[in-house]
């Protein structure tokens, strides 16, 4: 549920309401957890905090990213 995230780190939420919001306006659960790992790379690097994201999130994020440029 949405009181159950960290509001104190605007950079985990927003991707969460990016999510939450993309899955009803694509008709397309894929595409909406898709765009909330590019968002939450994106966030994480613009804000300086790359130290938090792991091979694994960053391996999904530029998957995610190929299948939007190609497809």
């Amino acid at each position: 549920a949405i009181r159950l995230f960290d509001w104190s780190d605007i950079t985990e939420v927003i991707p969460c309401l990016l999510t939450i919001i993309i899955i009803p306006l694509t008709f397309s659960i894929a595409n909406g957890i898709a765009l909330g790992f590019i968002s939450y790379i994106l966030i994480k690097i613009l804000t300086g905090k790359s130290s938090d994201l792991n091979f694994g999130i960053v391996l999904l994020g530029v998957i995610f990213g190929l299948k939007f440029l190609f497809l």
